[in-house]
């Protein structure tokens, strides 16, 4: 299946080739062809990270910062899950951050190119990934670089050899096992093992030890959903939405604005069209020995955790039965569980809850010439857990313009937070960054084209010269969709809660030590769309 690993610099110049056999192409042979398909892909917005080289072979690649991870895979008479490569290069660039340190560059892999090609003839055996889990690596195969293990030794031993003539001894220096001759240079050489043995506990490195023991938990939940406006059926439905937001058009009840800015008889609600909440816990164990641990959950009855996926530490019965996560951690950071809910099926008196601490009121249309539009934002308090809301960005796309049309203009009649600024081909981009909580800021903006612009003032409203005709205009143009994106510390969407973290086994811990627990909550956005 997986023939061969390419590391490249951004300029596709190779950092480091890894070829499983004797047949399997090089990255030079290989260059043109990727290059020109990255060129041919480089405009496509929804782009597949995948390079067809011919019948036999494709490469799925990957980009960071600094380095592109090209993974070279057979189609010849094989079925696999095509999802495989993106997932080892996943388990890739977490194995080397784990070795050489984040973020991953260019002079990091060229120092550490030993050690790559062990954790490479570990990571595959036979084109199939093989060992992935950096703590089962790290008991194979030395975090230190081989060769910098031979220069060292090296180094040391011909200092001792010159301060050995200097002070006038005859004698050579120790080869024995003593703490710094080249036995124990040489020893370390044999710390790579090779594949070990599976274990009761293969995620988890043996003989972990340390001064300070703690353990944290992180659980980050990320919003995907489309909303759009839905008009409610009746006025008393409006009124009460009202006087329930305090008289705020919030992201689910916002009052219908007439076009000079009244507020008329009808209104709309935001609902969700799809939408889920994907949720992980990751678990950070810097704890002696080999522990077991308890992680109970506190999770709302309104909330049903969908399709959860485990670590492989986690003991599925004592979930299935009781709801309790019981494990023995990997050492260091790792993802002990996946879960997702569905937005669809929560109560919808549930729904401002679980779509975030950021409710948007959303109008179009506005204006004598219905050019105008205004964005809302709400962000709802949270006691003492939020105090304020961080990389807050709202894009805005207009979509339903043609070239014929002329070069479309949005700018900003109003903006009481952040930064608003126009990225061209009517799409536009409120940058608020961090707000606190409890705040309302608000963004009007006009959509011109070149075509009208003139007939328009710097405040948006139509001349008065043209008043009197509003449709003289022509085509009026107004956003099709935003897309917001933020995060928060110390709150969830979906409330759920660390009950307690218990030790309940302290083999190699002791049971005098009591480590150090912290829980961390956090909120991030994925795909949050909201229609016109």
């Amino acid at each position: 299946m997986i023939e061969a690993i390419y590391i490249s610099d951004n300029s596709n110049t190779l950092v480091f080739e890894y070829l499983l056999k004797l047949s399997s192409p090089s990255f030079k042979s290989l260059i043109n062809i990727v290059q020109s398909k990255l060129n041919e892909i480089e405009g496509e917005q929804e782009k597949i990270p995948l390079i067809r080289i011919n019948n036999d072979y494709y490469t799925c690649f990957e980009k960071t910062r600094n380095l592109t991870i090209y993974v070279l895979v057979s189609s010849v008479n094989i079925k696999v899950n095509p999802l495989i490569p993106y997932v080892f290069i996943k388990h890739l660039l977490e194995v080397m951050e784990d070795y050489f340190g984040a973020p991953l560059a260019v002079t990091k892999i060229e120092a550490h190119n030993d050690t790559l090609n062990l954790i490479a003839n570990e990571l595959i055996q036979e084109g199939i990934p093989n060992v992935t889990d950096s703590n089962r690596l790290r008991d194979i195969i030395p975090l230190k670089s081989l060769l910098s293990r031979i220069l060292s030794t090296t180094n040391e031993f011909a200092e001792r050899a010159i301060q050995s003539t200097n002070g006038g001894q005859s004698s050579s220096p120790s080869l024995g096992s003593g703490g710094s001759g080249m036995g124990s240079g040489m020893g370390s050489l044999h710390k790579y093992k090779g594949t070990s043995s599976t274990t009761d506990t293969p995620w988890r490195r043996t003989n972990v030890k340390y001064t300070n023991n703690e353990m944290f938990v992180d659980i980050v939940e990320t919003i995907n959903v489309i909303l759009k406006p839905t008009k409610l059926k009746n006025q008393k439905a409006a009124t009460l939405s009202s006087s329930a937001t305090g008289g705020f058009d919030s992201a689910y009840y916002n009052g219908g604005h007439h076009p000079s800015g009244a507020l008329s008889t009808s209104s709309t609600k935001l609902l969700p069209v799809a939408g889920t909440i994907d949720g992980e816990i990751n678990f950070t164990s810097h704890l002696t020995g080999v522990p077991e641990l308890q992680l109970v959950l506190n999770v709302p009855s309104s909330i049903d955790l969908q399709v959860p996926s485990f670590h492989p530490c986690i003991k599925i019965e004592k979930w299935i039965n009781s709801g309790v996560l019981s494990f023995v951690p990997a050492d260091g950071k790792s993802t002990i569980m996946q879960y997702q809910v569905d937005v669809g099926a929560v109560k919808k008196t549930s729904y401002s809850d679980v779509l975030g601490l950021v409710d948007v009121d959303f109008q179009t249309g506005l204006g004598l010439n219905e050019n105008e539009f205004e964005i809302r934002l709400f962000i709802k308090q949270q006691q003492k857990a939020v105090t304020k809301i961080e990389d807050l960005v709202i894009k805005i796309f207009t979509t339903n313009v043609q070239k014929s049309e002329g070069e479309i203009s949005v700018r900003s009649t109003r903006c009481t937070h952040g930064e608003f600024s126009h990225k061209g081909n009517g799409n536009s981009e409120w940058n608020v960054r961090t707000v606190s909580t409890g705040t309302q800021p608000i963004l009007r903006g006009v959509i011109t084209s070149d075509e009208n612009e003139d007939d328009v003032d710097s405040f948006g409203e139509q001349k008065k010269e043209v008043q009197t005709d509003v449709k003289g205009l022509g085509k009026t143009f107004s956003p099709s969709y935003l897309k917001l994106s933020y995060s928060n510390k110390g709150h969830i969407p979906s409330g759920i809660k660390v009950d307690s973290l218990k030790i309940i086994s302290t083999r190699g811990l002791g049971d005098t030590v009591k480590p150090y627990k912290g829980v961390k909550y956090i909120t991030k956005t994925g795909e949050y769309v909201i229609r016109a």
